[in-house]
């Protein structure tokens, strides 16, 4: 796996070659070697300087000589007594934990070019880089024997790529170049450091937990390398232990961090302990190896300081330094595709094409109705959904007369069947039930519930097996699948490679529906389908073969009558594929190219283009009458005080004028709001659409607290799609939907949403299909290695639309706009974006402080502020328009006190942003809903800010004219300004005096339409509402441990660390 020969030129291929023209705004990756000691004349657009350490680490020798320090993924050179710091590394490198060599001539470190975690040698000059282990595990956290001649590093080597490995000590002789495990076994073992001795190591073993997880790392343990039990040194009962380091005499030191520790719930405290006696506790320290100078003195990372302790005086000496790093300039966003279109456009946004089994006919979802399209011909409306719920996932009958699919109409989303003959609609489950798939005999159900079981229902009966659960959370398995016989149901589903961190690769799950025995497949070793939602598996008619989706290319895998590979895959095409399907004789597939439908004979292995007559877009003339809003009270954004008693002229979706009130406005219809406060439409800077769950819910009760335009930060590509296209035709009510493509990642994934990638050619594919169906950001994962970043960066700039990640480095350095989060997982342990704390340094502030390099704050931390005002709980968005999960969460918030612990959380992460604004940061208000309750979530995070010493203005700047700018939107939304599309909150309230009356919202104009509170809210009706809470919950299950299940693993939950 090795991503650093992406072509940074042709990545997109032909058919998008103009997207990278021009230069790229990558900063070089020159390093200290000897011929250019301090690589400070790399060409970048800034430089930034460095005085502090944020998640850094530091190392140096007894024999004295410069310290080497870890500060924003890069390794610089400090003069003992401190000083100009030297740049050793690229940021491509990402090279940390770096360990000095007993004879101080050689650092090994962790590095994680080209997609995985190796290690890698250099000279402490910055020369002589070396790599001096490789392969598809990742080997983590070195330290150098006491003769110089091993490295101990722990890994996952030596596991299996389908059922896991967890992370052992291993040795490597830098003589022979070969690694040797020390422990394995069912735990975790990490952080080594050898004894002076050199006959034993001692590290940190994590327990694993039931379910899967650990327990955070509660054991010091020393481990003879000539075998033996290891022997439990220390343990505590709650926090974490992290990264022993042992003295000549054989103390111990290490870092225990008390409490949870993760970034969504920080430490309490950081303790740096010696042989379980407290040295310090009042620092803030890095989650870093302390380093022994001597016997008496300690050199760590304290309060983004280099430290120096005495521990027999106490006396601490600190070793300033300043580090000067070279990056680009963030792109400016200049957003191509006009917000409100003059005329329509062709669908691109095609959710699940299936072909049909006579192979003459699709069948899909587009605009919010179910299609069918004679090849060849022009597609035909079978059905049309309300613009208050969805209507997905079409699936067809095997003889070719009904098509399956799934409605929320009736409160959950249900498999209903279409009969092609009459057009008769039949409900086929209950509520909850997703991803239909018909047996071959027409007479069983495969399907999914809520939280991913797969489940086989008896159709003449109505009797329903569960056959297995999913095998990790972070989204749902893939649709089932059946083999012809009819005994075998195979589906995608992500393993967990170890219990350290959650990603894994996308396999192929065959359960056996007679016994409920099940096998599992990857495509290749170490090689993962592409996702969970558009990568198949599909198995022909015939059973020969699985079509699938690997690199983002269609592949078809050769296999056995019970799913089992029967040779390897064979890439059937070089272009991106998504959604896979077959015709009956086996003969054709279909699939979705570029947001084109394209055939293939397996024949010929020559795929075309059937044309699709269909466009999206209103129709000419479908304007909204002209409306006067009359404001008691106007904030528009800009900057300027409240305005009072004002006119809002609208007429064609755009506001004409801001005026002061008069009694007559000939031609406008009036909406009276002279007693109430007018804002901006609100933005959510950072939403996931999960259509498959929630159907048409999460876009409604997001317009019913007032947000009028949602980003999506990471989405299937078409999902994302066909829903910004719904809602703009007005075939879907909710805010406008700005579409972001998968979360691009590395050779590993956690989410279904998750795009896997090993090759250059995948990573092509991929942005290349982003780039055809024009999304409005792109955002690369946790995995994704900088080179990634770089060129994912490259691809958003030549769109005009922003990139970013959750990582601040190296996400600045390969060019990208911002960070979804300020801190969410990250690949290292612990990132560079706060301590374990919570807190940020004088680095990290710097990354933002110009303000060019953007923040998407995401307060996970804000929802105890529920318990505050516990009236939310029952407000009718909540309790008729949420679904029961995220009612059940809504409530059991409200009722329940929040810790001291999740106190102090939420008042840190609201001063790191305090801090961040004070310094000049572009501040966008952002929620990742659904990971919280929808809507409801951006008025808590506001509250929050507010309550934390930001303004009610600088609040509101949040979430309406700083995204519009930072999404390049600005020339139409944002501000309620003459030419501005026609967006606005109506507050029933002053949020000037009462900034808790901001939640109270009883219209909403979108697009100069307005909406009524009280109708969105009496949509789904009593009835409805009523029949969506009495569904059972899946597998007995409370309404709220579903709620727990689909946030479990999460990038922010506090139980979710490292990756």
């Amino acid at each position: 796996m090795d991503f650093g020969s992406v072509d940074r030129r042709r990545f997109l291929g032909t058919a998008a070659a103009g997207l990278v023209a021009g230069a790229s705004g990558r900063a070089a990756a020159a390093v200290g070697a000897p011929d250019a000691p301090d690589a400070q004349a790399d060409h970048a657009g800034q430089v930034l300087t460095y005085t502090r350490m944020t998640g850094g680490s530091v190392t140096g020798s007894r024999a004295g000589g410069a310290l080497i320090a870890e500060v924003q993924g890069v390794l610089w050179r400090v003069p003992r007594d401190g000083g100009q710091a030297v740049r050793l590394t690229d940021w491509e490198l990402e090279a940390t934990r770096p360990a000095l060599s007993p004879d101080g001539r050689t650092l090994a470190v962790c590095g994680y070019r080209g997609g995985g975690f190796h290690l890698w040698t250099l000279r402490p000059d910055g020369g002589g880089l070396r790599q001096v282990t490789d392969g598809p595990w990742d080997d983590r956290g070195v330290a150098w024997s006491p003769d110089g001649t091993r490295l101990a590093f722990s890994s996952e080597r030596g596991g299996d790529a389908t059922t896991g490995s967890s992370y052992g000590l291993w040795v490597l002789d830098l003589g022979d170049g070969r690694p040797r495990r020390v422990t394995g076994g069912d735990h975790e073992d990490y952080d080594p450091a050898w004894s002076a001795d050199g006959r034993s190591l001692v590290c940190v073993r994590a327990a694993h937990t039931p379910g899967g997880g650990n327990d955070g790392g509660l054991s010091l343990v020393r481990v003879p390398l000539a075998g033996g039990p290891a022997e439990v040194l220390r343990t505590v009962t709650s926090g974490r232990l992290v990264c022993p380091s042992v003295s000549l005499s054989g103390r111990i030191a290490y870092v225990h961090l008390t409490g949870a520790g993760t970034p969504g719930l920080p430490a309490d405290a950081a303790r740096l302990m010696v042989d379980g006696e407290v040295v310090t506790a009042d620092e803030d320290l890095a989650a870093a190896p302390p380093c022994w100078l001597s016997e008496d003195e300690l050199l760590y990372a304290g309060d983004g300081q280099i430290r120096v302790r005495s521990l027999s005086g106490s006396s601490v000496r600190e070793v300033p330094f300043t580090a000067r790093m070279p990056v680009p300039d963030p792109a400016p966003r200049r957003r191509r595709r006009p917000l409100a279109p003059q005329r329509p456009a062709p669908v691109r946004g095609l959710h699940r094409p299936a072909l049909s089994p006579d192979g003459r006919s699709v069948a899909f979802v587009a605009l919010n109705a179910l299609w069918l399209m004679p090849v060849g011909g022009t597609p035909r409306r079978l059905r049309q959904a309300a613009d208050t719920h969805l209507l997905q996932m079409p699936a067809w009958a095997p003889d070719g007369r009904s098509v399956l699919y799934c409605t929320d109409q009736d409160g959950l989303v249900a498999v209903h069947r279409h009969h092609l003959d009459g057009g008769a609609d039949e409900p086929l489950t209950e509520g909850g039930r997703l991803y239909p798939a018909l047996s071959p005999d027409g007479t069983r159900l495969a399907c999914q519930d809520l939280t991913g079981n797969l489940l086989v229902r008896t159709l003449a009966t109505g009797a329903e097996q569960q056959l297995a659960r999913p095998l990790a959370t972070d989204g749902p398995p893939g649709a089932p699948t059946w083999s012809p016989d009819g005994r075998y149901v195979a589906f995608c589903d992500r393993n967990r490679l170890n219990q350290r961190f959650r990603e894994g690769y996308n396999l192929i799950r065959v359960i056996d529906t007679r016994t409920g025995g099940e096998r599992r497949h990857l495509p290749a070793e170490h090689q993962s389908l592409s996702d969970r939602v558009a990568s198949g598996p599909v198995w022909s008619p015939d059973g020969r073969w699985m079509a699938l989706v690997t690199e983002s290319a269609l592949s078809l895998l050769p296999v056995t009558a019970d799913g089992t590979p029967a040779g390897p895959a064979r890439l059937f095409t070089d272009e991106p594929a998504d959604h896979p399907s077959w015709s009956a004789d086996s003969g054709t597939l279909l699939y979705l190219c570029d947001g084109r439908l394209r055939r293939l004979s397996l024949a010929t292995a020559r795929a075309h283009t059937l044309p699709l007559r269909l466009t999206a877009g209103r129709a000419a003339g479908d304007s909204p009458e002209p409306l006067r809003v009359h404001a008691g009270q106007l904030w528009d954004g800009t900057g300027a005080p409240p305005r009072h008693d004002v006119d809002i002229l609208i007429t064609g979706r755009r506001i004409t004028a801001v005026e002061p009130h008069r009694s007559r406005r000939p031609g406008h219809r009036t909406l009276d709001a002279s007693d109430r406060t007018v804002v901006p439409g609100l933005f959510d800077s950072h939403t996931h659409p999960y259509p498959a769950t929630y159907g048409a819910r999460q876009s409604l009760t997001a317009l019913a607290y007032g947000i009028t335009t949602t980003a999506c930060l990471g989405s299937p590509l078409y999902e994302a799609v066909r829903l910004r296209e719904a809602a703009a035709a007005g075939e879907l009510r909710g805010p406008r939907q700005l579409a972001c493509a998968e979360l691009l990642d590395g050779a590993r994934t956690a989410y279904s949403m998750g795009r896997a990638h090993r090759t250059r050619e995948g990573v092509r594919r991929t942005l290349r299909r982003a780039a055809a169906l024009d999304v409005d950001f792109v955002k690369t994962y946790v995995r994704a290695p900088g080179e990634v970043m770089a060129e994912a960066a490259e691809a958003a700039r030549a769109l005009g639309v922003p990139s970013g990640s959750h990582l601040c480095s190296p996400g600045r350095a390969a060019g990208q706009s911002l960070t979804t989060h300020l801190q969410a997982t990250q690949r290292l342990e612990f990132g560079h974006a706060t301590s374990p704390l919570g807190r940020i340094g004088q680095d990290l502030v710097e990354q933002y402080a110009d303000g060019s390099f953007a923040l998407v704050i995401t307060p996970f931390t804000a929802q105890i502020l529920l318990a505050a005002d516990p009236r939310l709980a029952e407000d009718p968005r909540v309790t008729q328009l949420m679904p029961p999960w995220d009612v059940a969460v809504v409530r059991e918030h409200a009722r329940t006190a929040p810790t001291d612990a999740q106190q102090r959380a939420l008042a840190t992460e609201m001063a790191d942003y305090r801090r961040l604004a004070d310094h000049g940061a572009t501040i966008a208000l952002g929620t990742d809903a659904p990971l919280v309750p929808v809507g409801l979530s951006v008025h808590l995070v506001l509250r929050a800010l507010h309550a934390h010493g930001f303004s009610p203005a600088e609040a509101l700047h949040s979430a309406t004219s700083v995204p519009a700018r930072l999404l390049g939107l600005d020339a139409d939304l944002g501000t309620v300004e003459a030419g501005r599309i026609a967006d606005l909150t109506i507050v029933e309230g002053d949020p000037f005096a009462d900034f808790d009356t901001l939640v109270d919202i009883p219209v909403v104009v979108r697009e100069g339409v307005p909406h009524e509170q009280g109708d969105l809210t009496s949509l789904h009706g009593a009835d409805r509402s009523a029949r969506a809470a009495e569904h059972e919950p899946p597998s007995g299950m409370t309404w709220l441990e579903v709620a727990e299940h689909f946030r479990q693993g999460a990038c922010c939950h506090p139980g979710t660390i490292g990756e």
